[in-house]
């Protein structure tokens, strides 16, 4: 009997402990905002709270069907990334081409910032500069193209009806689902679409605890609640089962 019950109590007690312990999501800004000069290697940046990592790299050359595939002009100012597949390169903090390639755009080739993560990230949001949303007419309006993993979600992706040249900011999750991968390509595609990438939202599915100042633990898959109920209820029911068999005894 005294062995049934700590059986019982071990079995609810490591229950309660998986359920504490699941995984929590983490969301992470990235802030583009700063001066780097041209390159074209890659940028290195980290996240605003527990230095999470991303790399950043320029290309051009895209279709609406595949990613950039060239290397290009890659650069940072107070406006957020950009890209120089035209023109001088220079040697500034993004100040070497001329304004109108002073821009992620598809004036020329199509370009793509790659956004490169070590483990798998959730898009949540992205902020752009230098977006005309104006006017009626969708042809006169910038949008913007997504690949995740090389695979592509949309190549005439709108944010909003802002003003000219002004800035927004886009929700992942109106393109009906979760935009989940460890590289992304985000460009400009079409006639005369233009911009600036100001921040990008992401989210790290990571096991352990959550905190203000970050997260402990490990990156990994997200545990399902549902999975770890059932998993303590089957122990504390053998355990049940284990006490009613020793009273029948």
């Amino acid at each position: 009997m005294k062995h049934s019950r700590t059986l019982l109590t071990s079995a609810l007690a490591l229950s309660c402990m998986l359920v504490a312990s699941q995984a929590h999501a983490v969301s992470e800004t990235f802030n583009f905002s700063s001066s780097n000069s041209w390159t074209t290697g890659d940028l290195n940046f980290t996240s605003n709270s527990t230095n999470q990592t991303v790399t950043v790299g320029g290309f051009v050359g895209g279709t609406n069907s595949t990613v950039a595939p060239t290397r290009t002009n890659v650069g940072a100012n107070s406006s957020g990334l950009v890209v120089c597949s035209e023109g001088p390169s220079g040697s500034g903090a993004a100040t070497g081409c001329s304004p109108d390639q002073h821009l992620i755009d598809s004036t020329g080739p199509d370009e793509d910032v790659k956004f490169t993560f070590l483990s798998e990230v959730t898009l949540l949001s992205m902020t752009v500069t230098h977006w005309d949303g104006s006017g009626t007419d969708a042809n006169d309006q910038d949008d913007f193209s997504l690949f995740t993993d090389g695979v592509g979600q949309g190549n005439t992706i709108f944010i909003s009806n802002g003003s000219n040249n002004g800035t927004a900011t886009y929700v992942f999750s109106n393109l009906g689902g979760d935009v989940t991968g460890t590289m992304f390509h985000i460009g400009a595609r079409g006639v005369g679409d233009s911009f600036k990438l100001k921040k990008l939202v992401v989210e790290f599915p990571t096991t352990g605890t959550t905190g203000t100042t970050g997260t402990t633990g490990t990156t990994g898959a997200v545990p399902e609640p549902g999975t770890i109920v059932l998993f303590g209820s089957g122990l504390a029911g053998l355990g049940l089962w284990r006490m009613k068999k020793a009273k029948k005894a």
